[in-house]
């Protein structure tokens, strides 16, 4: 039996180092030794729960990724996913400050690699929660009649949580209230955002609340007549002429339900029974309660004149009498010689009215009567307040 092994043992040797290195060579080119890389790993603290346990954070927040290469027979890094692999590290007992973390991945024993960068540098702060007030500001506010006059909101102030640096950079929390197209009072969800001292917002905070609600009132001011209260009438023999506000109109600012529903407003109330002068006088005006008004009081000029009464005669041939297209015989008239004729005229500096500045005539084309009738009627030269004439009436017989 062993003779048969010794025989050809040459050629046999010859055939088992050919087989060997033909599996050498089969294996090196059918399953080959690759490198694969791989970008944005991520690396997995194991203990990052430290950090809260002890009030700290991790800022500026760090990019944890990484990129690998690994090494080994292309059968087995083809049954390698990406999204399989993840890189380990943990935390030592952490400080404020850099920390530098190693970093380890967990792959089979029979495939290497490299990890670029094989560590990480992670910079730790005091992670610190305070108080903070909440301001509200209004934009967009370009009614100039409408001006904000309440604002009441909830909550008024939060909790912000972060890193020490970015908290302690916080000014206040702005929530922005936008009045654009507004005209009545209303309600609104505002988000609160985290402002430095330059307005500019402050990114990486937590706040506890996000929103405040917001109610806004508004005033409105609105121009409305300004009315003079008159009291009783001149006395006998004057005449008022007219009067003049120094100021026609008022402005008036309030509620906006309670500006709407007023339209006017009046002086205090003056009793003209006793004015026989021209006399200026400052009245207070009668403003609404919980309305305000951009003057209190008003100066009222009042212009008042006498009145005259005089008793004048003109004779009846004086008269003349128009349009006769009737032609009436105006000689058969019931008229007495005089015509006696009071005229009521206010005072004025020279003025005085005689027989001669009225005219007295008879329009004819106005017959309407059987025998005919006709008033007389008059012209006169200056403004007159009233004229009696008597008789009133002429009749013509035909």
């Amino acid at each position: 039996m062993i003779d048969i092994f010794k025989r050809n043992l040459k050629i046999k040797t010859i055939s088992i180092f050919f087989a060997f290195f033909m599996w050498i060579y089969v294996m090196a080119e059918v399953d080959p030794i690759i490198l694969k890389d791989y970008d944005q790993i991520p690396i997995k603290i194991n203990n990052i729960n430290i950090l809260q346990e002890n009030d700290m954070v991790l800022y500026p927040e760090p990019d944890l990724n990484a990129k690998i290469i690994l090494r080994g027979r292309r059968s087995l890094i083809k049954q390698i996913q990406k999204n399989d692999l993840y890189i380990n590290t943990n935390l030592k007992p952490p400080k404020i400050g850099v920390n530098k973390l190693d970093l380890d991945l967990d792959v089979p024993s029979n495939i290497s690699y490299t990890i670029m960068p094989n560590n990480i540098s992670l910079n730790i702060e005091k992670s610190i929660y305070t108080k903070k007030e909440i301001v509200i500001k209004t934009i967009n506010g370009s009614n100039k009649d409408l001006k904000v006059d309440e604002i009441s909101y909830s909550p008024k102030s939060t909790f912000i949580e972060g890193p020490k640096s970015l908290v302690e950079n916080v000014d206040k929390l702005v929530c922005k209230v936008d009045l654009k197209n507004k005209s009545k009072n209303f309600n609104s969800k505002a988000q609160i955002i985290p402002v430095d001292k330059n307005g500019k917002t402050v990114e990486g905070v937590n706040i506890k609340d996000q929103y405040t609600y917001v109610d806004i009132g508004f005033t409105k001011t609105k121009k409305i007549p300004l009315i003079l209260n008159l009291k009783g009438e001149l006395g006998e023999g004057y005449k008022l002429l007219g009067y003049e506000l120094n100021s026609k109109n008022i402005n008036i600012t309030g509620k906006i339900d309670e500006i709407e529903a007023v339209n006017e407003i009046y002086t205090q109330e003056i009793d003209i029974s006793n004015l026989k002068e021209n006399k200026n006088i400052n009245l207070n005006i009668n403003i609404p309660q919980n309305i305000n008004s951009d003057i209190k009081s008003v100066n009222v000029s009042f212009k008042v004149a006498k009145l005259i009464s005089k008793n004048l005669t003109i004779p009846s041939k004086r008269i003349e009498y128009k349009d006769n297209i009737h032609n009436l015989d105006i000689s058969k008239n019931n008229l007495p010689d005089d015509i006696n004729v009071k005229v009521t005229y206010t005072e004025e500096n020279g003025k005085d009215i005689t027989e001669k500045d009225i005219q007295l005539f008879i329009n004819m084309q106005e017959k309407d009567t059987h025998p005919s009738k006709f008033r007389i009627k008059y012209n006169v030269l200056d403004e007159v307040e009233n004229v009696q004439i008597s008789p009133e009436y002429v009749v013509i017989g035909e």
